[in-house]
């Protein structure tokens, strides 16, 4: 296990194990009392072999070399420790004798970053460790800018380069999820108070539109009140999160970043964050940096929620193009669609299919009795009766006026005779809603395809119209089935 300190008395000082390596023993001695006394901890190694061993191992974030070592002095020992492949690179500060200061350029040439004189002094050793300690902060700094900005720069890149609004949301949970080491980030599309959309997740291109209930997500709903970022540690004892304590009890190890995204004051989505933070909890630059990255994903957000608007409005117009407004059955036009389909399936793998021809008797009597509104109420109830009696592959429509048409795959000349009867049936012992006890009637015709010599969907239509004259002539309230061979 590596040695790992926290100097609590300074909290600007190095975070992680010091490295003394020196064959010296009375030097080892006043490093380690003096480093100790100032809450860090040490590791030892009195050759050079040995160092460059614990250097590998340990990753020591600071070492104290000495230059006079007696196997490999310290100049060589620095040299292969910069030659290196390790994640961190350590801090090099040389011990050295008076009479060394002619060497000491060299060393500095091979990779040491600083020097002190012995004997040494206390203070300036702390001193000295403190300066190396914000240097390397700089860098750590300079590291972290130069990777932030890389991100924005290939989101950018992508925001000018497609116009796949989940093309640039997915590389833009990608580039924050990496740089934050999150288990989870998302963008949240908002509908309503309670209703977002994860629109894109860094774990995979295909996680998309799931639909959340935000009453389950009070950090998310906060957002969309305060219009600003929330950070939420420790989940489970959150105030914020008592109402959900239940549903994030498992959360314990993890903290929680939703960063909003606005437009004109109305926040369009949010960006969510979830890490393994509990202790540390995001920087100041973290969410810096993922509320500039959250800015970005406007556009995207945009052109998704109007995709989502379009798509709708297709629907809908789709649906007024195929669909009665009365009854919300299919329309006349899209009747003889979908029968030049079925008829033609019905063709080529030789199986039967048959229409029915339904038509109210003397509806006229109901308009003038009740008036149009009420006899539209009938329509409505009938179409719903003839719905709920037929399969889910049948197909139901409003041929116009008080007429319906229906076409059943699959099904014989007597199956669809059995079937329309159940029709005229259920149609004369409803009770209509406006009417007194009025009972209604309906004639219904009947025909058959491969029956009645039928040799397209119009023959077809034509015999079951011929099969309904027949019932209204013969006396209505009937069912005539025409085509029998």
């Amino acid at each position: 296990m590596k040695d790992i300190f926290i100097d609590t008395k300074n909290p600007d000082s190095i975070i992680g194990s010091i490295l003394i390596i020196d064959d010296d023993l009375t030097i080892k001695a006043i490093l380690e009392d003096a480093l100790r006394a100032n809450g860090y901890r040490t590791l030892h190694a009195s050759t050079s072999r040995e160092g460059l061993r614990l250097v590998k191992e340990h990753l020591p974030v600071l070492i104290f070399l000495d230059l006079a070592m007696p196997e490999m002095d310290g100049r060589k020992v620095c040299q292969m420790i910069r030659n290196m492949n390790i994640s961190v690179r350590p801090s090099i500060i040389m011990l050295v004798n008076k009479d060394d200061k002619d060497i000491i350029a060299d060393a500095i040439e091979k990779g040491a970053d600083d020097f002190i004189i012995k004997p040494i002094d206390d203070m300036e050793l702390i001193s000295r460790l403190k300066v190396q300690s914000k240097i390397r902060q700089f860098y750590q700094d300079l590291h972290g800018d130069k990777r932030n900005l890389e991100a924005i720069l290939d989101i950018t890149n992508t925001l000018s380069t497609t116009l796949e609004s989940s093309e640039v949301l997915y590389t833009i949970v990608k580039k924050v999820a990496d740089i934050t080491e999150a288990v989870r980030c998302s963008i949240v599309l908002i509908m309503k108070e309670d209703e977002g959309y994860v629109l894109v997740s860094h774990e995979s291109p295909v996680i998309r539109d799931i639909k959340l209930d935000l009453n389950k997500y009070p950090e998310i709903r906060e957002v969309l009140i305060s219009k600003k970022p929330v950070v939420v540690e420790d989940i489970p004892n959150h105030p914020l999160m008592q109402k959900v304590k239940d549903l994030v009890k498992d959360l314990g190890q993890m903290s929680v970043l939703v960063l909003p995204i606005v437009c004109e004051e109305e926040v369009l989505g949010t960006l969510f964050l979830r890490a393994h933070r509990l202790g540390k909890g995001f920087t100041e630059k973290e969410i810096q940096l993922c509320q500039i990255i959250a800015n970005s994903a406007y556009h995207a957000i945009k052109n998704a929620r109007l995709f989502e608007e379009v798509s709708k409005e297709k629907e809908h117009m789709k649906n007024l193009a195929i669909t009665d407004s009365l009854t919300q059955l299919y329309n006349h036009n899209s009747f003889y669609t979908r029968l030049d389909e079925e008829f033609n399936r019905a063709v080529r793998y030789d199986t039967p299919l048959s229409v029915i021809m339904v038509d109210l008797d003397d509806f006229k009597k109901v308009n003038d009795t009740y008036g149009h509104r009420a006899g539209d109420n009938v329509l409505k109830e009938i179409a719903d009766i003839i719905k709920k009696l037929v399969r889910k592959t049948d197909i139901v429509a409003r041929y116009g006026g008080e007429e319906f048409a229906i076409i059943l795959p699959h099904t014989n000349l007597q199956g669809a005779e059995e079937e329309a009867e159940r029709i005229r049936e259920a149609i004369s012992n409803h009770v209509y809603t406006g009417l007194k006890k009025e009972k209604l009637s309906t004639s219904l015709g009947v025909a058959s395809y491969p029956s009645g010599g039928t040799m397209n969907s119009g023959d077809l239509v034509n015999l079951a119209d011929t099969a309904l004259y027949e019932a209204k002539r013969s006396g209505k309230n009937k069912v005539v089935a025409l085509g029998r061979k």
